[in-house]
């Protein structure tokens, strides 16, 4: 069963249930429908998308901090493949990767216009320091930006953050998150990691920094700068950016 089935089955029983089920009994009621899937998983797909159940095991509740108030933005994104001017839409998230040594994080930052991968941070945490690392990778490659462009997010807590918000909001953008239950709202970074963890040279074996290496010469080598893109009329990304310049110039 693909990934994003299992992401969409897991919001489809959170919904039918009215929010009433927590990782426990949708890992109970999927069991039935013959989808394995374990706890931590559903869990890290809930997170993702904003899903808190009424009840259930939480173990111990979380209090936000005073000085990590969350900040929730509407979607502003009505149409994320009509985009076709460069860097007034980057759509942003977070995967999980495997290596030798163990679980790792990856945060990505795409253009939507050219398929691009703008900016990304790879690292042994998921705090939100890699949504603003790669932020700002994104911004410093990427200096020349048309006025009200979108910076696109899930509503995971790196995102709510007051931090990344103020950052964001510095460098001219304007918030927008999927809606909760949505993953299809941020699609174009949702596909490039379906396609990234297809293509890529297997890193299970790799240690840490082998990985990180493969990851940065498949980004830079190949997806940017060699691969055909069927989402942008079969052409290469960096290849497209140019002629979409010179088109808005």
């Amino acid at each position: 069963m693909k990934k994003s089935d299992i992401e969409k089955a897991v919001i489809r029983c959170f919904n039918k249930h009215s929010a009433r089920y927590g990782r426990i009994r949708i890992r109970k009621e999927l069991e039935r429908q013959g989808i394995k899937i374990g706890e931590w998983r559903i869990s890290r797909i809930m997170k993702k998308n904003g899903l808190i159940a009424k009840s259930g095991r939480s173990g111990k509740k979380k209090v936000s901090k005073p000085t990590e108030e969350q900040y929730i933005e509407e979607n502003l994104v009505k149409d994320k493949f009509s985009e076709k001017e460069p860097n007034k839409l980057w759509c942003s998230d977070i995967t999980v990767l495997v290596c030798k040594s163990r679980k790792f994080y990856m945060c990505g930052v795409l253009d939507a216009a050219t398929r691009r991968l703008i900016g990304w941070a790879i690292a042994r945490h998921q705090r939100q320091s890699i949504v603003q690392d790669a932020f700002l990778m994104a911004v410093g490659r990427n200096p020349n930006r048309p006025e009200g462009a979108v910076f696109h997010s899930d509503r995971g807590s790196q995102y709510t953050a007051k931090k990344t918000k103020d950052l964001v909001e510095k460098h001219g953008f304007c918030k927008s998150m999927s809606r909760p239950g949505t993953p299809s709202d941020n699609q174009p970074i949702e596909s490039f990691w379906k396609t990234l963890k297809r293509e890529m040279p297997d890193i299970r074996q790799m240690t840490f920094a082998e990985a990180k290496l493969a990851l940065v010469e498949y980004i830079e080598l190949y997806y940017n700068s060699a691969r055909l893109h069927s989402g942008i009329g079969y052409m290469i990304p960096n290849e497209f950016f140019t002629v979409l310049s010179v088109h808005n110039t």
